[in-house]
């Protein structure tokens, strides 16, 4: 049940790190730039914070599957979550052009989904 605690620690610290820094250098920035449309301005801060919800979700079943016997399809569940959360930001960084490592998301799932994966398999 590590591999499920682990995962859950790090959905809690990424949610500590999307909230705090990334609050601060990408959603303030981005509801002043005045060149994108009022309302695409807004539903990229409602899509903001249903990733913070998401993340204390994940970690709160993380912890659960690692906390308790009975949780483990739970914490399979989060697994399969977060490895499909990894495939898409693998897609939108490849379709930008960007290198995947470089974009915090992908990091942050493809290693929930390890340490998910480390104890859904033992």
């Amino acid at each position: 049940m590590w591999g499920f605690a682990m995962a859950g620690g790090l959905a809690a610290l990424g949610m500590c790190v999307h909230t705090l820094l990334g609050s601060r250098s990408v959603v303030q920035p981005f509801l002043r730039a005045q060149d994108l449309p009022h309302r695409s301005r807004w539903l990229m801060f409602l899509c903001w914070h249903a990733v913070s919800v998401l993340l204390v979700v994940m970690a709160g079943g993380f912890a659960w599957a690692a906390l308790s016997a009975g949780a483990r399809e739970l914490g399979v569940g989060m697994t399969v979550l977060a490895g499909l959360l990894a495939v898409l930001t693998y897609y939108v960084a490849r379709r930008a052009r960007f290198d995947p490592l470089k974009l915090p998301p992908f990091v942050l799932f493809s290693l929930m989904a390890a340490g998910g994966a480390w104890s859904s398999l033992a």
